[in-house]
C-alpha cells in the first residue's frame, strides 16, 4: 500500500506545555509517513529548549487523552532558520531525517519574531512546497490528536479527487462530548466564517464526509495544489479570517472542500475570540480587510450597514458587562482598518501587551 508523504505544521508562541502535549499525542498516530515540523514564532518562555527537553525524554507530558510512553524517546530534531527552511532546508539533514519512524523525528523551525498566524505558518508553507510532500497539514499547537485521524482524513482525500482539502471533527478539549467545529458557512453580512453547531452535544449521528464552505485554520490538512494555485496565508489578517480568506478564494477557483465526522481531534479553546482587548481587536479588523478583499458592492453595504445597526447593541452590552475596553478596541480596530493599518500593525501597540493572549493560533 502506498502511503503519500503528509508534513503537519504546528505553530508555537509561547506555549510550549500545549506544544509538548500535541506532540506526544501524535506519537500514536498510526499514519506511517508523516512529518511534524514545528514553527517557533519569536516565543520568550524558552519554548523551544523545552521542546528538544521533550524531545529527549526528560519532559514526562501528562494529559487525560493518554498515558505518558517513554518508549517513543528520543526523538530526534534538525532545526532551522527562517532562511535556511524557506529554501527547503538542508538537503544533509533531509536525508537523515527520512530514515528514521515518522513519531520519532520533528523538523524545528525558528521564526525569530512573532510573525502572527498567517506568517508563522507561511515560512514552514514554504518549506514544504520545496520538499516533496503530496499534503500539507495545518494544526493548532493546543490540539490532541486521535491516533487514526490521518489515516482517515487521507483515505477521504484519495478515495475522493473531488476533495482538494479535508479536516476532522473538532471537539472542546475540556469537554470532548461538545462541538467545536464540524463546518461552516461564510456569511458575509459578518464578514467571516460562521461554524455550524459550535457549542452543540456532539453524537453518532454527525459521521461521514460532509461538504462545508470552509475549513478553520485550526486543523486541516489541503493537497498541495491548494497553496501552489491560490497562494499562501494572506499576511495582511496577521491573525483571524486568513483562512476564510484563503478558502473563500480556492471556492471561487473551483476547489471543494469536507469534513471527516469520523476523524476526531480536541481543541483547547477557551470560548469566544473576544474576550481579551487584542483579539477582539483582530477578530473584528480582520472581519473588514475580509470584506474589503472578497465582498461585492452589495455584500459591502450590507455588512457595514449590519454593523452600524448592531452597534448600538453590542456596546450597550459591553458597557452593562464593564468591557469597555474591548468597545475601545473594536473602535481601533475600525481607525486601523480605515487607515490602511493592516498586519501586524497593533502587536506593536503598548497598551495592547497582554501576555496570556496568543495571537499566534486560532
Amino acid at each position: 500500500m502506498i502511503y503519500p508523504r503528509i508534513s503537519i505544521i504546528i505553530l508555537n508562541w509561547n506555549g510550549w506545555k500545549d506544544t509538548i502535549e500535541c506532540l506526544e499525542s501524535f506519537q500514536r498516530i498510526i499514519y506511517p509517513n508523516y512529518q511534524v515540523i514545528v514553527v517557533d514564532n519569536g516565543s520568550i518562555d524558552d519554548s523551544v529548549e523545552k521542546i528538544k527537553e521533550w524531545a529527549r525524554g526528560n519532559i514526562h507530558v501528562k494529559s487525560r487523552f493518554f498515558n505518558y510512553d517513554s518508549s517513543t524517546k528520543p526523538v530526534q530534531w534538525i532545526e532551522y532558520d527562517r532562511v535556511t527552511a524557506e529554501v527547503g532546508g538542508i538537503p544533509r539533514k533531509e536525508a537523515e531525517l527520512t530514515q528514521l519512524s515518522s513519531n520519532r523525528k520533528i523538523v524545528l523551525i525558528q521564526a525569530g519574531k512573532n510573525l502572527g498566524f498567517a506568517g508563522g505558518n507561511n515560512v514552514a508553507i514554504r518549506y514544504v512546497l520545496k520538499r516533496n510532500y503530496s499534503y500539507i497539514g495545518l494544526l493548532n499547537n493546543d490540539t490532541i490528536v486521535d491516533s487514526n485521524y490521518l489515516t482517515l482524513i487521507i483515505s477521504t482525500l484519495k478515495e475522493d479527487s473531488q476533495w482538494t482539502a479535508c479536516s476532522p471533527k473538532i471537539l472542546f478539549k475540556g469537554n470532548p462530548s461538545r462541538i467545536w467545529y464540524v463546518g461552516a458557512k461564510i456569511r458575509m453580512y459578518k464578514g467571516g466564517g460562521i461554524h455550524i453547531g459550535q457549542g452543540e452535544q456532539d453524537n453518532t449521528e454527525l459521521n461521514g464526509i460532509e461538504m462545508t464552505t470552509c475549513l478553520s485554520g485550526c486543523a486541516f490538512i489541503a493537497k498541495r495544489v491548494l497553496f501552489e494555485k491560490v497562494g499562501l496565508l494572506d499576511e495582511d489578517f496577521f491573525f483571524a479570517h486568513e483562512d476564510t480568506h484563503l478558502f473563500y478564494q480556492a471556492g471561487k477557483q473551483g476547489m471543494l472542500f469536507c469534513v471527516n465526522l469520523d476523524a476526531k481531534i480536541y481543541h483547547k479553546a477557551g470560548g469566544s475570540v473576544g474576550q481579551s482587548p487584542k483579539a477582539f481587536y483582530f477578530d473584528h479588523k480582520g472581519r473588514m480587510i475580509f470584506i474589503a478583499k472578497n465582498g461585492r458592492h452589495i455584500d459591502k453595504l450590507i455588512f457595514w450597514s449590519f454593523w452600524i445597526l448592531t452597534r448600538l447593541i453590542s456596546f450597550t452590552l459591553l458597557i452593562f458587562k464593564r468591557k469597555g475596553n474591548l468597545i475601545k478596541a473594536e473602535l481601533r480596530a475600525l481607525h486601523d482598518f480605515l487607515t490602511k493599518r493592516w498586519g501586524e500593525y497593533d502587536r506593536k501597540r503598548e497598551n495592547f501587551r497582554n501576555q496570556n493572549d496568543n495571537t499566534s493560533r486560532k
